[in-house]
């Protein structure tokens, strides 16, 4: 059995100490660096809202980290960032639940994330990068996008009827009302008359709609996106669904709107040489549910000169949607270190639009139709080159809790940091890719966990045990039958964010390997390179141990050889009651009787089934079995 605790340990920190993950963006446009393909995989950055993440957090970012392994692997320079969305509702309400100062409370919750949770789960994070919202470094350049949208007719204030939380004391867009509820706290939602600033995101409709056509998204998360632009004709007149994005909110934590009120003047932006506009600290931020900010109580803020006339004049005291925060941060994430401009135009190029976008279908309308809104207008006005900001988008699955999301508010959210001291990030990251398939998620449970932690010391065992005598002589052909379509079933599995199957098709394997006396080496490296990405510690340690070079996360994924795919045996996914629980391997012709006895002889699978009635077996040769019990 490994020491898992001080196995993560070490190699977290030769990781820091060497900058293996701290992506030099700057490579993509050097002509004097070789050149490997840039691939940015980028993964929704967290709301530090509350004391730290759950499992449903890891379970995101580990899957969306395993394909960014896998690719670098394969070649590709990736650029895997991470940041924080820590301005907006979610996170004053917590700060007005705890009683603490939502800037004292966000600074505490991002050093946690990032120093005592994210940086343990094994992600190959590029930190260098990091942006946070709420610091003006960042929220400079979301002011400087409200100022080119104002500047371009895009940003109007009128008065309209909108919709008002009486709870949260703000308006709401209509994206942010869920059957006549508050998405944040659940109240029912009144109309009310105010005057709002409004993005006309309405003038991009057709062109949203249109462009989906061209993007490799999921057909569920594009048909989210056509229902709410909501396209119809009648009389020869086309309508939308769609309304203008309601952008401004009454509240304390977010970027104060950049435009100056003056009696001579009228409405104006503030220069640009005068951002940002500084959020002023104050200790009277609660919400006040006068229709106003508690900025508007401020007078050394609010009161100021017009940067035009020099006359006397007043400032906008609402703040922006946080939405606005995260409908640019994946442009600011490559230039996060540039101080004069919000995204450097030749890196711009070089690493966007993003490759590999992975978030919750949750925000399949929301935020991927801001992000949608803004790059297009980005574009429109000459400062990027691309209008559409994600080239492939794939949502994951929820994972739930006794049946619900987790939610701080409910109550149910299971923490990872007792399962990681437990067990070790690796067996988390690999448990939860287990569970099922990666884009439909599950309830979360804990019961096999162990399994998972007995599988990974079977690997290190097996390694052990033949670590001073693996044979470096080529394979046999029966050996390589059983190798290569391993290779080409993991390789295909994780290319389609299919884990769950290619962790089976690894356990089967893996019992292939322990029932003989003698490996040759390309079994043993081979497989602890395909394990890599799903558990980059143990796998990192067995490599240095094995006395290959540093590190196996800068080695090639093995290549199967096409010449030993069409084998003696096939691997079929075995499934118990609908759901994947490992592979087996078996004659093409096997009977149902046959695969029955292999699958009852699996010591695995016992746990399963637990000496229940088999009622229905439904068996597909050589693709699956599936037993009803």
């Amino acid at each position: 059995m490994y020491d898992h605790s001080s196995v993560e340990a070490r190699w977290q920190a030769v990781w820091q100490q060497t900058q293996i993950y701290e992506t030099d963006v700057g490579r993509a446009i050097d002509k004097d660096s070789p050149k490997h393909p840039p691939f940015y995989n980028l993964m929704m950055f967290p709301y530090p809202s509350a004391e730290g993440l759950h499992v449903g957090n890891v379970y995101a970012f580990a899957g969306a980290d395993i394909y960014g392994r896998f690719m670098a692997m394969n070649g590709r320079d990736v650029f895997e960032p991470m940041g924080f969305d820590a301005f907006g509702i979610h996170s004053e309400n917590f700060a007005i639940k705890k009683g603490i100062h939502p800037n004292q409370l966000t600074a505490r919750n991002v050093e946690r994330f990032r120093e005592t949770q994210l940086k343990r789960i094994g992600n190959r994070f590029c930190w260098h990068h990091e942006v946070q919202t709420t610091s003006p470094a960042y929220y400079k350049w979301t002011q400087w996008i409200f100022l080119q949208l104002f500047k371009a007719g895009l940003a109007e204030r009128k008065k309209a009827s909108v919709n008002w939380c009486p709870s949260c004391k703000t308006v709401l867009a209509d994206e942010q009302v869920i059957a006549g509820e508050c998405e944040r706290c659940s109240a029912i939602v009144v109309q009310r008359e105010l005057e709002q600033w409004f993005f006309k995101i309405t003038r991009y409709a057709q062109r949203l709609l249109d462009n989906l056509e061209h993007l490799d998204w999921s057909e569920r998360v594009k048909t989210a996106q056509r229902n709410w632009i909501g396209r119809s004709e009648r009389d020869g007149t086309v309508q939308y669904h769609l309304r203008d994005w309601l952008i401004s909110r009454q509240r304390y934590w977010g970027p104060p709107i950049p435009i100056i009120y003056c009696q001579t003047c009228g409405t104006v932006p503030v220069p640009e040489n005068q951002l940002p506009v500084e959020l002023p600290q104050t200790e009277d931020w609660l919400p006040k549910g006068t229709g106003n900010s508690p900025l508007a109580d401020i007078p050394e803020f609010v009161n100021t000169a017009c940067p035009y006339c020099g006359g006397a004049a007043r400032r906008e005291t609402d703040v922006s949607d946080n939405f606005l925060d995260s409908a640019w941060y994946f442009l600011r994430y490559p230039a996060s270190n540039c101080s004069d401009v919000p995204f450097d135009p030749q890196i711009t190029t070089a690493w966007l639009p993003v490759d590999m976008y992975i978030g919750g279908a949750e925000h399949s309308v929301l935020h991927l139709l801001y992000s949608r809104f803004i790059t297009m207008v980005l574009h429109d006005l000459g400062y990027i080159l691309f209008e559409e900001p994600f080239h492939c988008f794939r949502a994951h699955g929820l994972l739930a809790k006794d049946g619900a999301k987790m939610s701080k508010s409910k109550g149910n959210v299971v923490n990872p940091d007792q399962y990681i001291k437990e067990y070790g990030a690796d067996t988390l990251r690999t448990y939860l890719m287990f569970l099922g398939p990666y884009d439909q998620g599950g309830d979360f449970s804990d019961r096999g966990i162990a399994g998972i932690r007995r599988f990974l010391n079977r690997v290190w065992q097996l390694v052990m045990r033949h670590q001073d005598s693996i044979r470096a002589n080529e394979l046999d052909g029966e050996s390589q039958r059983e190798l290569h379509p391993t290779i080409h079933k993991v390789r295909e599995d994780i290319q389609a964010l299919k884990y769950n199957t290619a962790i089976a098709t690894l356990m089967s394997y893996l019992n292939t390997l322990e029932a003989k006396e003698h490996l040759a080496q390309a079994e043993i490296k081979s497989y602890v390179l395909m394990l890599a990405p799903f558990a980059p510690h143990i796998t990192e340690e067995l490599w240095h141990r094995m006395g290959e070079s540093y590190s196996i996360h800068q080695q090639s994924f093995p290549q199967a050889n096409p010449e030993f795919l069409t084998q003696a045996q096939v691997t079929i996914a075995v499934q118990i009651n609908g759901r994947t629980r490992t592979t087996l391997q078996l004659a093409p012709d096997a009977t149902q009787e046959e695969a029955i006895g292999l699958v009852m002889q699996s010591e695995s699978l016992q746990r399963y089934i637990n000496q229940q009635e088999v009622r229905r077996v439904v068996y597909v040769p050589g693709r699956i079995i599936n037993l009803v019990i």
